[in-house]
């Protein structure tokens, strides 16, 4: 019985990796990043979110820009170069995140 259950638990576990809620977090931070919670036009970012933080795109900015969600529902702006896309069934880094998403 554990044999079977091990798998199919294994299996729910990892298809669930990008998915909250069921809103996609399919994007990952590359390094230190800038979060800007006002705009792309600010100065100084209100933090940085460390390297490997899961986000969702909520839209372009067309500025070299994303605005952004965290899993814990933070919303603000981060630049595009920081970016790459998260494979949803692996949950690794697929390829960079570009102009073209």
């Amino acid at each position: 019985m554990h044999l079977i259950f091990l798998p199919i638990m294994s299996f729910a576990f990892l298809s669930c990796s990008s998915t909250i809620g069921g809103y996609e977090y399919n994007l990952v931070t590359k390094d230190k990043t800038p979060f800007y919670t006002q705009g792309p036009g600010e100065e100084v970012p209100d933090s940085y979110l460390d390297k490997g933080t899961r986000l969702k795109l909520l839209g372009s900015t067309g500025e070299g820009f994303v605005r952004v969600e965290t899993t814990r529902g933070k919303k603000g702006f981060v630049p595009v170069s920081y970016l790459e896309k998260q494979d949803a069934y692996y949950g690794a880094p697929s390829s960079s995140f570009g102009p073209n998403w």
